[in-house]
């Protein structure tokens, strides 16, 4: 028999979860009369749009790849060039039930998609433009002005949307599609154009460039004069710290011309990282440094030679699971005397940079931060820490607590 202080107890857990239950449908519910007045009239009460007028926002595509802040960026925004007209008087409350109600959708076969909204294709801007005119202007414009040229397709190259959307939700909306629309897959065997990766890549470095070559702007590079200009641009404003090497200096800077790193880092990683700096440490944000600069720093560092090149392919969606308590007692072990016992790097003394830190959280995925325990970096003190030949041997459990120990810290 139970006692009746246990079952008041569950009594109350109970009511507890019914309560969070009976608001979440009320959040639901109102989003729907929300939506249903200020949504439907273009995108249909079933959210699924209307060909050559509005698009369909109730897909499952949709909603696996446009996260919340992007959806509230376009409402309260708009879609300049477009008749999608910003609502700022959809805020707060109101605007938060909307997304409920779409995001209570039920589909069949479910897509999860996790975006990195720090990469950024890399490219041939002519080639782009050459697939674009061949599977994508037909629907969306050779402009990409959507609706405005008489096609079915919305308008992808308007500020409006690259200026609200990520290049990774270019290519996941090329990967997958939209289910239920005439926006098929377009890369790998399956899709509609049979893209490869990097063509679609290409595509969205033209996408992304369109603005540029209307305003006569757009300026090409050779490799050599990109390493050239990189190298200089280097020496005035990197080689500093991480000196005229690149090898870094232990307990002030890391080594970024290094095979390791650059084989694991992509050029995006680079650039939000320049770009943005690794706020708590020395590592000031640049964006005085522009695209251009951005590009040749990179060419030059990646022109550097090095001995017995490696390969490293990052996945991005890789999330890892595990035990946070287990992974600090890990961490502390046979990490914590070089970054610190909470990853505040050179601050704790250690010769290792703060990986501890938003900074570098915010921008590395599970899986950069499970290459490099695994690769470790040649030529430093971090050295490879998994397998037989790695310095502690770590298991695939390990390395995955250590990864969810740290994400705790942020």
């Amino acid at each position: 028999m139970f006692s009746k202080s246990v079952l008041l107890r569950g009594a109350l857990v109970s009511s507890f979860f019914m309560g969070l239950n009976i608001h979440a449908q009320s959040i639901v519910e109102k989003g729907k009369t929300a939506y249903m007045m200020n949504c439907s009239p273009c995108h249909q009460a079933d959210a699924l749009g209307k060909v050559g007028f509005a698009p369909s926002i109730g897909s499952r595509d949709f909603l696996a790849i446009a996260d919340d802040q992007m959806i509230k960026n376009t409402v309260l925004k708009g879609r300049a060039g477009t008749s999608m007209v910003g609502r700022p008087d959809l805020k707060g409350e109101q605007l938060d039930s909307i997304i409920a109600y779409l995001r209570s959708f039920h589909f069949e076969n479910p897509l999860k998609v996790k975006l990195n909204k720090h990469w950024e294709a890399e490219g041939d801007f002519k080639n782009g433009k050459k697939l674009f005119q061949s599977s994508c202007a037909l629907c969306h414009g050779e402009n990409g002005e959507g609706y405005l040229s008489g096609g079915p397709g919305t308008a992808i190259g308007m500020k409006g949307f690259l200026d609200t959307v990520s290049d990774d939700y270019i290519y996941q909306t090329l990967k997958y599609g939209r289910s239920g629309t005439a926006m098929r897959p377009f890369i790998g065997a399956k899709g509609l154009a049979n893209l490869t990766e990097q063509e679609a890549e290409d595509v969205i470095v033209y996408m992304r460039g369109m603005a540029d070559e209307k305003s006569g702007k757009t300026q090409t590079l050779s490799k050599e004069e990109l390493v050239t200009k990189g190298k200089a641009l280097y020496a005035m404003n990197c080689s500093p710290c991480h000196q005229a090497d690149g090898k870094g200096k232990p307990g002030f800077a890391p080594s970024i011309i290094n095979r390791d790193f650059l084989a694991i880092a992509s050029n995006s990683f680079i650039k939000y990282t320049i770009s943005h700096g690794r706020p708590g440490t020395s590592m000031p944000a640049r964006p005085d440094l522009d695209k251009t600069s951005l590009k040749a720093i990179i060419a030059y560092m990646r022109s550097v030679p090095v001995k017995n090149p490696v390969s490293i392919k990052v996945n991005h969606n890789f999330e890892a699971t595990g035990d946070a308590v287990k992974g600090k007692d890990t961490y502390i072990q046979y990490c914590g005397y070089c970054h610190g016992d909470s990853g505040e790097g050179y601050l704790a003394g250690g010769p290792g940079p703060a990986i501890g830190k938003s900074g570098f959280l915010d921008i590395a995925s599970d899986d950069y931060i499970r290459q490099t325990i695994r690769h470790g970096r040649v030529g430093t003190a971090m050295r490879p820490f998994a397998g037989s030949k790695g310095l502690a041997n770590l298991n695939e459990t390990e390395i995955n607590n250590i990864i969810v120990f740290l994400r705790s810290l942020n």
